[in-house]
């Protein structure tokens, strides 16, 4: 946020705010000062919601979206996709996740991701699952989300991380079995092979109990900084697909039409000593199967003490935004061909004010109030407000945008 705002530049922004349908100084030829209040990036506007969005920096389908597929004979080089994008040899995706909007996209997707229970090789933390808006992308960047409706990615998502906190407990359980004596094992990098049979998984699809519809590769690093590659093939069961529920991270039961087998491959002899160990020593000392449900302790749950603002309905989404097309399309204009960063530092001020007149009139009324005053910190102050009154709507049109996806794809089906 800004530190300093002249009273020049706050009064020509007040003075502008007066024109009709567009409060821009069209003919400004001063320069604005540093520290304005106004967003400088050129705004992104995503169908169906009235907002401005600062663009950023740029069952088998819920395995497919989150897992990077890397072919045989890949270094760990410093790689780059086809887009250019610098890739993380950990997880064989870009470093800097895409969160824009596809072009293709008719609904907001949520950009907040979840934070697994899985310890993350070389740090303190776990690994972070992806959000919704960059699991989408995912899939259409793999040509694989064409019949995907933006209503079905938060379940798809939701089984995607209970997948793999399921995939986990499995690899934990056998190193606590084989390992006893070790603190705790974390998970390095993983990578999907969906097109490499294991042993297990070839010798199954010979006897005719079908083949696996993916594979993961994943590597432990255990407390005493040894690595040792799990394998793990995911099989799917249509017959019972029909009893399948939309899981919590840790929900054991919840998705019963899929299934996994996780176990050291067999790279090195003591991997081998540990395949022919754990079924004897689990059953010896009567260890059960892991129970995922335990892992749920590991999370913390932050419970926000504001108010959950009234829900709004797709209509009144609509018609705010029908509203704000036809009211400032002078100022979306501006915004789309300003061409340096004194129009554009006007033009986004403008947009932003125009929306709030719309939106949030009391906020939009306190800060042309201030402009007019010309005191510093009343101008920052009433724009922060003004500025978090249309962050909120955006949320809750989202919200609604949601749920009104859900319902589409629901309807299809």
């Amino acid at each position: 946020m800004c530190n300093q705002v002249s009273t020049p530049a706050a009064a020509g922004a007040a003075a502008a705010s007066q024109q009709g349908g567009c409060p821009v100084q069209h003919d400004a030829k001063k320069a604005a000062p540093e520290g304005c209040p106004v967003q400088h990036d050129s705004p992104k506007k995503i169908e169906g919601c009235p907002v401005q969005h600062d663009k950023k920096p740029t069952a088998a389908c819920a395995m497919a979206g989150g897992c990077p597929v890397v072919k045989d004979g890949e270094t760990e080089s410093e790689v780059y996709n086809v887009y250019g994008q610098r890739i993380d040899p950990t997880n064989m995706m870009p470093y800097n996740p895409n969160q824009e909007p596809n072009d293709e996209q008719r609904y907001p997707l949520p950009q907040d991701r979840v934070q697994s229970t899985i310890p993350k090789g070389g740090t303190e933390g776990t690994w972070l699952y992806p959000s919704e808006q960059m699991f989408f992308n995912a899939l259409r960047r793999k040509g694989k989300g064409e019949d995907v409706h933006e209503g079905d990615v938060r379940a798809i998502v939701s089984i995607h991380n209970n997948m793999n906190e399921r995939a986990w407990a499995q690899v934990e359980h056998y190193e606590k079995v084989c390992h006893p004596e070790l603190e705790g094992s974390k998970l390095l990098k993983f990578c999907g092979r969906p097109d490499k049979l294991t042993p297990i998984a070839w010798v199954k699809k010979v006897l005719g109990y079908g083949e696996p519809f993916d594979r993961h590769d994943w590597t432990v690093l255990r407390s005493d900084n040894t690595q040792v590659r799990y394998v793990i093939d995911y099989y799917f069961d249509d017959d019972k697909s029909a009893q399948d529920e939309v899981p919590e991270l840790h929900s054991a039961d919840k998705v019963k039409s899929i299934s996994m087998y996780a176990r050291p491959a067999v790279d090195s002899i003591g991997a081998l000593i540990d395949r022919i160990k754990f079924p004897v020593v689990a059953f010896i000392n009567d260890r059960k199967d892991p129970d995922i449900t335990a892992r749920s302790a590991l999370v913390e749950h932050a419970q926000g003490e504001k108010d959950a603002p009234e829900p709004l309905s797709v209509k009144e989404v609509e018609q705010t935004f029908a509203k704000v097309k036809d009211t400032c399309k002078n100022c979306m204009v501006e915004v789309k061909t300003c061409s340096n960063e004194v129009q554009c530092s006007q033009a986004a001020m403008a947009l932003q004010l125009c929306m709030g007149r719309i939106i949030c009139p009391p906020q939009a009324a306190a800060f042309t109030k201030a402009l007019d005053g010309g005191d510093e910190a009343a101008v920052e102050a009433a724009f922060d407000a003004m500025n978090s009154s249309l962050e909120q709507f955006q949320e809750r049109s989202a919200s609604a945008m949601q749920e009104q996806a859900v319902r589409e794809s629901l309807s299809k089906k």
